[in-house]
């Protein structure tokens, strides 16, 4: 009987750790009210998670160029990612180039959104 309880235990934490949300993986940004500025102005800042390189950004900016151009500050890793194309579907591919960047989670004021929530309820 310890056996079982202790094998249920034990897999009862593994399952809970595997959806737990992993912190190298969720960009910060500057907030809501710096996102629905960046809507017009067509600028959006991310801060990247520990351990980005600017060759990740590099490689993940350069299939969008089309789309937008992205500069990466190492020492603080921030992103400015600066529209050119048409607004819409440049924000839509922009969830494209921070996924290929190893982020899954975008945090807003303290809550995390996956990305497709993020563009939903941020960028849409």
């Amino acid at each position: 009987m310890k056996k079982l309880i202790a094998t249920f235990t034990f897999v009862l934490g593994l399952v809970a750790l595997s959806f737990g949300q992993d912190a190298s993986n969720t960009a910060m940004t500057e907030g809501a009210d710096a996102l629905q500025k960046s809507k017009s102005t067509g600028t959006y800042v991310y801060k990247m998670p520990n351990g980005t390189t600017d060759a990740e950004v590099t490689k993940a900016a350069s299939y969008y160029k089309d789309f937008f151009t992205v500069s990466f500050d190492e020492s603080t890793l921030e992103a400015t990612v600066e529209i050119t194309g048409e607004k819409q579907p440049s924000t839509q591919i922009m969830m494209r180039f921070l996924s290929g960047s190893g982020v899954s989670y975008v945090n807003v004021e303290g809550k995390d959104y996956d990305l497709q929530a993020f563009y939903t309820d941020h960028l849409k």
